[in-house]
C-alpha cells in the first residue's frame, strides 16, 4: 500500500470510472480554479477512443494551468504543455534512465510520461494538496477502519512523510498502525535510519522499498521477450542490476527489510539475484507483485525464503487486456497465486492501494472466484490460479501480519487484539456471495474503533 499517495490523492479528481477521454476532460473541469489540476485512476484500456490521452487533450482544457493525470497503476501519466514547459521537456530531451517520454511522429513530446519520466512527486508537492494532508489522513483512517484494516504500510516514502506520521501519532490523531518503507534517497542518512528504527509505537520503520521495473498496464514491466502488442518494447528497468545489488546489501546490513517491486520476469530475476547477495535470512525480505514467474523463479524464492506479496484483486483490472500485452503462451505463467502457494512460499495478501481498492474483502473474493463481480467467467489463466477460501483468509491475516513482523493474524493468547466482526461467516458462504460481506466492527488493540 502507498498510504501517503492515497492520502494526497483524496484531494485530487477521481477518474477511475471515466469511459472516454471526453469524460476525463469533463471531470477535470472541477479543478479549473485550482493552481494545479491533478486527476488519477483512469484506465485507457476502457476508453471509447481506444488510445491514451495526450497533451493536446489536456491543453483543450487549459494550456496555462499545470495538469497531470495518472493511470490507476501510477506508472504512466499524461501532462499538458504547461507542465512540459516547466520541466524543460522538448524534442531534444532524452529519456531519463528508467523512464520514457512519449512523442508524436515529429519528435515533439506528446505529454505521455512513463515511470521515472513522471513528475508525480513534484506536482503533488504543492500547497493546495499539502494543506489538506492532515484532514485527508483522518478520512482515510476512518475509511480503512470501516473496511476492517488496522495495519497499513507506506511504500517508498521520504523522511518528511515519516515526520508527518510521527506528528500525527504524537498529537493522538493517528490510531492505526503504519509500517514505513523508506525510499532509496534515505540511505544517505544511515544514522537517522538507525535512530528511526528504534522509535515509535504505531508508526514503525520496517524497511526499504525499491522499484525494479514498471507495470504491465504502462507496458514498462521489464521482460525478456518483447510485449506482444509492442514488439520493439521490452519494458524498463528503473534500477540497473549492479546498483540494485549494492542497495540490497546496504539495506540488509542495516537490518532493513527489503521490499522489491518486480512485475516482469526480467525484473524478478534481477530482484532475486540481488536478494541472493544478502545474508540476513531473518529479515523476511519480500517481492511485491511478481506477475510473470517461471518455475526457476519459484524455486529461487523458496530457497531464499522470500515472501511473495500478491494482489489477487489485480486480475479484476488486468484480465481484460493482460493477454494482449503478454500473448497467449506467456500469459499462462502470469499472475500466479496457487503455484506460489504450492511451492511452500509464504504469501502476504495485499491491495497496493491506491492502485486498487484497499478493501481486503474484495481481495479475498478475487483470490478464490472464477468470475468477476458481474458474474462473467474470468480467463482460464486466472481460474487455474485461484485458491480455497481458507487459504485466502490466511494470506490476508497470518500472511500479511508475518510480512510486517506483527504478532497477530490469529485469535490466540498473547497476540495483538486487532479483530473484525463480519456480517456473515465467509467459510460458509457460496463464493458468489462473498462480495455481500460487510465489516460490522473493527477492534484495534482490543478497542472498538
Amino acid at each position: 500500500m502507498h498510504l501517503s499517495l492515497y492520502t494526497l490523492l483524496y484531494s485530487a479528481i477521481n477518474l477511475r470510472d471515466c469511459q472516454s477521454i471526453k469524460a476525463v476532460r469533463e471531470r477535470l473541469k472541477k479543478g479549473i480554479d485550482q493552481e494545479v489540476i491533478v486527476g488519477w485512476g483512469f484506465d485507457h484500456e476502457q476508453f471509447q477512443e481506444k488510445r491514451m490521452p495526450t497533451r493536446k487533450d489536456l491543453d483543450s482544457l487549459s494550456s496555462e494551468i499545470p495538469i497531470l493525470i495518472l493511470r490507476f497503476d501510477e506508472h504512466i501519466g499524461v501532462v499538458n504543455s504547461e507542465v512540459l514547459r516547466r520541466l524543460g521537456t522538448n524534442q531534444n530531451t532524452k529519456d531519463p534512465k528508467g523512464g520514457k517520454i512519449g512523442r508524436f511522429l515529429d519528435g515533439q513530446p506528446n505529454g505521455i510520461l512513463v515511470d521515472k519520466a513522471l513528475p508525480t512527486e513534484d506536482i503533488l508537492n504543492n500547497s493546495w494538496l499539502k494543506n489538506s494532508l492532515q484532514q485527508n489522513l483522518l478520512k482515510v483512517q476512518e475509511e480503512f477502519f470501516r473496511k476492517g484494516l488496522t495495519s497499513v504500510s507506506d511504500m517508498g516514502i521520504n523522511f518528511d512523510t515519516l515526520d508527518f506520521y510521527r506528528t500525527m501519532e504524537e498529537k493522538g490523531y493517528l490510531k492505526m498502525r503504519v509500517y514505513v518503507y523508506l525510499n532509496e534517497s534515505c540511505l544517505k542518512e544511515k544514522e537517522r535510519i538507525k535512530k528511526e528504527m528504534s522509535q515509535g509505537y504505531l508508526v514503525q520503520v520496517r524497511g526499504l522499498k525499491l522499484f525494479v521495473d514498471g507495470s504491465f498496464g504502462a507496458s514498462s514491466g521489464a521482460l525478456y521477450e518483447p510485449y506482444a502488442d509492442d514488439p520493439e518494447n521490452y519494458g524498463l528497468l528503473r534500477i540497473l542490476p549492479e546498483k540494485l545489488t549494492n542497495l540490497a546489501k546496504q539495506a540488509d546490513e542495516m537490518g532493513l527489510q527489503l521490499s522489491l517491486h518486480a512485475i516482469g520476469d526480467k525484473a524478478l530475476t534481477y530482484a532475486l539475484n540481488a536478494l541472493s547477495s544478502t545474508r540476513n535470512r531473518f529479515l523476511r525480505h519480500r517481492i511485491e507483485h511478481l506477475q510473470l514467474v517461471s518455475e526457476e523463479h519459484l524455486e529461487k524464492m523458496r530457497e531464499l525464503k522470500v515472501i511473495a506479496v500478491i494482489q489477487p484483486v489485480f486480475v479484476h483490472s488486468d484480465s481484460p487486456w493482460a493477454e494482449k500485452r503478454l500473448g497467449r503462451e506467456r500469459i499462462q505463467w502470469a499472475y500466479p497465486l496457487k503455484r506460489v502457494m504450492e511451492k511452500g512460499i509464504k504469501i502476504a495478501g495485499s491491495s497496493d492501494c491506491p492502485v486498487a481498492t484497499a478493501d481486503p474483502l474484495l481481495g479475498l473474493y478475487f483470490a478464490v472466484s472464477h468470475k468477476d463481480l458481474e458474474g462473467r467467467e474470468l480467463p482460464g489463466w486466472v481460474r487455474k490460479e485461484r485458491i480455497r477460501i481458507q487459504e485466502a483468509l490466511k494470506i490476508f491475516t497470518e500472511g500479511a501480519s508475518y510480512a510486517l513482523y506483527e504478532n497477530k493474524g490469529q485469535i490466540k493468547k498473547g497476540m495483538l487484539a486487532d479483530l473484525i466482526v463480519l456480517s456473515k461467516n465467509p467459510l460458509h458462504l457460496p463464493i458468489h456471495q462473498l462480495p455481500t460481506l460487510r465489516v460490522l466492527q473493527t477492534y484495534l488493540g482490543g478497542q472498538l474503533v
